[in-house]
């Protein structure tokens, strides 16, 4: 089994981020009747115990297993807390882990070059750390997934 970190940055980037785990989600649901966590579902979340503070990764084991609590395999960032505030509001919530998410509170003004030389150099371990954070959970990680948008303006969805 292998495994997958989606890494979203700024606005345009979460928006469509959050489609993504959105229809991820419902196409799981589709095919995965039984509520049984397998390879194909581990590849983009975590199966954990949420009763722990810091939840605990439920092993894949001898291939299946129910789902107790799905956590995505994902890393936020924006330099402005807006958007990635109403995601964590929304009804996608819950599938997040609030320990890897890095935002701030004033943003960059839709100006990529401001949050590249303002925010990244201050925010540079932090991030390093939530993605090796989001690599450890995995068994056998494929790739990272970036998504963002290149021209630092709005993405309306």
């Amino acid at each position: 089994m292998t495994q997958s970190i989606i890494v979203q940055v700024g606005q345009c980037g979460n928006q469509i981020g959050c489609r993504f785990w959105d229809l991820a989600l419902r196409e799981y649901a589709q095919v995965n009747k039984d509520g049984v966590y397998d390879d194909s579902i581990g590849s983009f979340f975590r199966n954990v115990d949420s009763r722990h503070e810091d939840p605990a990764n439920i092993p894949l084991g001898e291939g299946k297993g129910k789902i107790k609590s799905l956590k995505a395999r994902a890393v936020l960032v924006d330099m402005e807390e807006g958007v990635v505030s109403e995601l964590m509001k929304g009804p996608l919530g819950e599938v997040f882990d609030c320990r890897q998410l890095l935002t701030d509170v004033s943003g960059s003004g839709n100006n990529w070059a401001t949050g590249h030389k303002m925010y990244g150099s201050k925010y540079k371990e932090q991030l390093s750390e939530a993605v090796r954070r989001a690599a450890e959970f995995c068994d056998c990680l494929q790739c990272f997934f970036v998504v963002h948008s290149m021209g630092g303006g709005k993405c309306y969805t």
